[in-house]
């Protein structure tokens, strides 16, 4: 009963909204899930055929060269996501203003870039020990290129997520496409980094042309001082970020040194699944990130956690069915998505399907809530002490229980840093 007065209390809030802001809300959550449903679900169409075509070992290969990029695109993209989100939502009506904030963060993502690219094949004998590894690494540039030039907090800031999914929709559908077509044995696993090149190529393109025609942006060469702002405003945002992509992607990273590139593949088509199944709730999340933060400003903490809390009861509610459904589907789900011959991922799924129930909730309790309360340190704080535990904890269980490990270590991952999202909350309020 008073779950249901809650959601009563909501919708009657969201009825007597007069400023649109709701329309907004919704409209951005629908483009976001289109988006989030694409990024996530078209893998899953692709995933079967490129399973059996390249199989485990050489989809190990690639998965690790995959994440290794990944690790490139998070870093360059550093805590912009959200901090020059807030910003631009902050002044979206100064077009100049918003143009600056443009030019200083694709300046800050280019220079991350180049660094740490270099690093990586100056070192890459280190870091690439199998075959071709070091190949399939220059292939995937294209991949952090096509991130620098596609400004997912300019869409965000302005609440305009419709050009974000067109963007990444063409680049997604296209390398869809460019799967069945190019990947025909086993060798092509090679290629399959350069088809992400290409997709993301293309969306990087797209940006620029609709951040051009849609909002007036001219990209040009930011100065030194407007890079450096951007680089501090984002620090606190981005050890948190960075922190949450790293026990969150560390696994495959740890498994490929300790067992087989078979249980890489194994775990890794596992937890594209649950990333799947992620994406078709997180984007409500992502919608009321920038809503929040103009919400958020100028209340006080007790108001802004009133608020969050109710928000986030219904939205955990939402989340737990979701988690409870692929759970008992699990047998079913991976037979279509991973093929029956890997009916291994079955436990797998199940085991992570805590990620998807405790992962949404730290996200909105966490990045929604904490960092636009302006406690950035305090959420940073929870995903270092998450980090070390989930590094720990596979690093101990990796080589005698291999994927069992990972997807363990994944779930009780997510479920820690809920503990002390709820915690930091809970001092914000008795300090307030």
């Amino acid at each position: 009963m008073q779950l249901m007065e809650r959601f009563r209390d909501i919708y009657a809030r969201l009825k007597e909204d007069s400023s649109g802001q709701v329309r907004k809300v919704t409209g951005n959550f629908l483009y976001l899930s289109v988006l989030n449903g694409l990024n996530n679900l078209l893998p899953l169409i692709t995933l079967p055929y490129i399973l059996r075509t390249v199989g485990k070992a050489n989809y190990g290969i690639y998965s690790y060269v995959y994440m290794i990029v990944q690790y490139v695109i998070i870093l360059s993209t550093y805590g912009f996501n959200f901090s020059a989100t807030r910003q631009i939502s902050q002044c979206r009506d100064e077009r100049e203003k918003v143009n600056s904030i443009y030019n200083s963060v694709i300046g800050a993502k280019v220079l991350i870039a180049i660094v740490l690219s270099v690093l990586l094949l100056i070192f890459s004998s280190l870091v690439f020990k199998d075959e071709y590894a070091s190949l399939m690494f220059l292939l995937g540039l294209g991949m952090v290129a096509g991130d620098i030039f596609t400004p997912i907090w300019l869409f965000q800031g302005m609440e305009k997520m419709k050009y974000l999914t067109i963007v990444n929709a063409s680049s997604k559908i296209l390398f869809t496409i460019l799967v069945f077509i190019v990947i025909k044995d086993s060798d092509d696993y090679v290629l399959l980094i350069l088809l992400n090149s290409v997709g993301y190529i293309l969306a990087g393109l797209l940006s620029l042309y609709l951040a051009s025609r849609q909002f007036g942006m001219r990209l040009r060469i930011a100065p030194v001082k407007d890079i450096l702002f951007q680089l501090k405003d984002g620090s606190a945002v981005f050890g948190s970020t960075f922190g949450m992509y790293l026990y969150r992607n560390a696994n495959i990273i740890i498994l490929k040194q300790l067992v087989p590139n078979e249980v890489v593949g194994l775990y890794s088509a596992a937890e594209k699944v649950i990333k799947g199944f992620q994406s078709l709730i997180s984007p409500l999340a992502q919608a009321l990130f920038p809503n929040l933060s103009l919400r958020f400003k100028g209340a006080s903490d007790s108001q802004n956690i009133s608020l969050l809390k109710k928000i986030t009861l219904p939205f955990a509610v939402m989340v737990l069915f979701v988690s409870v459904i692929v759970f008992l589907a699990a047998p079913w789900i991976s037979d279509i998505l991973c093929g029956v011959e890997f009916r291994e991922c079955i436990p797998l799924i199940r085991i992570m399907t805590l990620v998807i129930l405790f992962g949404e909730i730290n996200y909105m309790i966490g990045l929604v809530g904490l960092v636009n309360m302006n406690r950035s340190s305090l959420f940073f704080r929870s995903v270092i002490i998450t980090g070390v535990f989930s590094v720990v904890f596979i690093l101990i269980f990796a080589e005698r229980y291999g994927a069992y490990a990972a997807a363990t270590s994944m779930s009780l991952s997510e479920f820690l840093l809920t503990l002390l999202c709820l915690a930091s909350i809970l001092r914000i309020r008795r300090e307030s």
